[in-house]
């Protein structure tokens, strides 16, 4: 593996919401997991996406089909995609946001395992 892959969300689109082709058939999660993220965290060490330049915050659908389908969808952990994965702006919510979300789903999922 090498360094870093940097994603710039407006090279996939100025307004990502939904989390799949059902929500928003245009920039939906699980599309921009699938065509920039999935082969990104296969073969780098940090995967670092970039939404500073977005007008309105993605919706936690969009969120959801991002990274955690990394995980549900792509056989990721979460510790790996937590570890890898860096969020911009970083002085805003959204890196907590995210990184909540996929907290979120881990300890639903623990829940649900523990059952």
């Amino acid at each position: 593996m090498s360094n870093n892959k940097y994603i710039d969300i407006l090279e996939f689109s100025d307004d990502p919401w939904g989390r799949s082709v059902e929500d928003n058939p245009d920039s939906n999660g699980n599309d921009f997991r699938k065509r920039f993220l999935t082969d990104a965290f296969r073969q780098f060490d940090t995967v670092t996406v970039d939404f500073s330049k977005l007008r309105d915050v993605p919706d936690s659908a969009f969120l959801g089909g991002s990274f955690v389908n990394l995980i549900k969808e792509d056989g990721f952990s979460y510790d790996e995609v937590l570890q890898k994965l860096v969020i911009l702006p970083a002085d805003g919510f959204l890196p907590q946001l995210v990184r909540r979300i996929i907290e979120l789903a881990r300890d639903e999922h623990k829940r649900v395992a523990g059952a």
